[in-house]
């Protein structure tokens, strides 16, 4: 089995990368592990141009995008880490989603067969707008959403120096390890 651990996070190091490696961390022992942040690959924004709807693929091919959907596509689960900027994930991560627009209309979705988790960093608020659009996208896309947690933490290590958020995210992350073996 093959699980990959997303940041969407653009701070390096920052909590969301903090959650997104202690989930591997946990899970480990299920198979191979990989850390990726799409923040360090170079994904253009969306052009709007619909092109992707007559080739149904991103018609904007002199970048990463596609490196990167294919790591997505060669895992088997998903472990979905974004920090929640003004009510959704930031741009980087944004930008992809906008991006997969091209495989809207596929017959065999792109995830389909996929597990995924999200993990929800924020200060105090804005958890359901940003669970609700990536549970939407990926779910559209054929994943099978597992579960979400929503991890409270502001400033770098705020989450590694936090015990009670800490035990919520390895709680979780168990819940998902006990799915999937």
């Amino acid at each position: 089995m093959k699980i990959l651990a997303i940041s969407g996070s653009p701070r390096r190091g920052g909590n969301t990368d903090t959650a997104g490696k202690r989930a591997l961390e946990m899970l480990a022992g299920l198979g191979q592990t990989k850390f990726l942040r799409v923040h360090d690959y170079h994904i253009k924004h969306c052009l709007g141009c619909r092109r992707c709807m007559e080739i149904m693929r991103c018609a904007i091919q002199d970048d990463d995008f596609e490196a990167v959907l294919a790591e997505w596509q060669s895992a088997d689960v998903l472990i979905l880490a974004a920090p929640v900027y003004w009510l959704g994930p930031p741009g980087a991560l944004k930008d992809f989603i906008d991006r997969s627009h091209g495989l809207y209309a596929h017959e065999v979705r792109p995830f389909a067969g996929k597990k995924a988790a999200i993990v929800s960093v924020a200060t105090a608020s804005g958890f359901e707008t940003h669970e609700r659009m990536l549970s939407a996208w990926l779910g559209h896309y054929g994943a099978e959403i597992l579960g979400k947690v929503r991890l409270l933490a502001r400033e770098k290590d705020d989450l590694a120096g936090n015990p009670a958020e800490l035990r919520k995210l390895s709680e979780f992350i168990e819940g998902i390890k006990a799915r999937l073996a």
